[in-house]
C-alpha cells in the first residue's frame, strides 16, 4: 500500500510469467524476474502547501517583530530532511539586519513548535536585494527615480512590459517615463505582474 499519497512509495516487484515453448506445447519456461523500482516522486501540492503554511507564521514572526516589517517572498527548496527555506522581509524604509535576524528566531521557533518542516531544514530570512523582482505595490515608492522594466497586463489582456524612470508609485497607479517616449506612462497597480530594477552595472 501506498506510504502517503503525496509521494509515490518504493517498491520493488517481482514478476514470473510461464511462456509456451513453441517447439513443445508440452514444455513451458520461465522468463527471467523483472524488477520494476519505483522511487520517490516529490509532489509539488504538497511542497505548495507547506510554502503557504510557513508564510502565514513568518508574517506573523514579521508582524511581532515590527509593525512595518512584510513578507515578501517565502521559498522552499529540497527533500524532506534537507530542506532550505528563504524567506525574504522588508519595510517600507528597507530593513536593517538586526530585524530580519529579529524575524528569523520568532519563525524559528514558531516553524520548530509547530513541528512543520520535518526534519533538518536551513532557515535563511533576509532582505529581497535589487536582483529579486519588485512583486508587491508598497516596494515600489523606494524606487522612485530609478529606471524599471515593469511588466503588466496591456489592455488587451497581453502581457506587455515597458522600461523607464519610476517617477510616481503610489496604491493605484505606477507612472514611468520611458526613455524613447515624450510621454509619460501610466500603469495601474491592478494589472502589475511584477518589475525589476535595471542596475547600473
Amino acid at each position: 500500500e501506498p506510504i502517503a499519497s503525496s509521494r509515490q512509495s518504493l517498491r520493488l516487484r517481482l514478476r514470473s510469467n510461464p511462456v509456451v515453448n513453441a517447439c513443445s506445447p508440452e514444455r513451458a519456461f520461465f522468463v527471467p524476474p523483472v524488477f520494476t523500482l519505483s522511487l520517490p516522486v516529490p509532489s509539488s501540492t504538497s511542497t505548495d502547501s507547506l510554502t503557504d503554511a510557513i508564510h502565514r507564521l513568518a508574517v506573523a514572526a514579521a508582524a511581532e517583530v515590527s509593525p512595518d516589517a512584510y513578507v515578501v517572498d517565502v521559498e522552499v527548496r529540497g527533500y524532506q530532511g534537507s530542506r532550505v527555506v528563504s524567506v525574504f522581509v522588508d519595510t517600507d524604509e528597507g530593513i536593517s539586519l538586526d530585524a530580519a535576524a529579529a524575524v528569523s528566531r520568532a519563525l524559528s521557533a514558531a516553524l520548530d513548535h509547530d513541528d512543520l518542516v520535518k526534519g533538518r531544514y536551513r532557515l535563511d530570512v533576509s532582505s529581497p536585494g535589487a536582483e529579486r523582482p519588485l512583486t508587491q505595490v508598497r516596494q515600489f515608492p523606494r524606487h522612485v527615480g530609478r529606471t524599471l522594466t515593469v511588466n503588466y497586463v496591456g489592455a488587451d489582456g497581453e502581457p506587455a512590459s515597458v522600461s523607464g524612470e519610476l517617477t510616481a508609485a503610489d496604491a493605484n497607479v505606477l507612472r514611468l517615463a520611458p526613455a524613447k517616449k515624450a510621454s509619460a506612462v501610466e500603469i495601474s497597480t491592478a494589472n502589475l505582474i511584477n518589475a525589476k530594477v535595471q542596475l547600473p552595472w
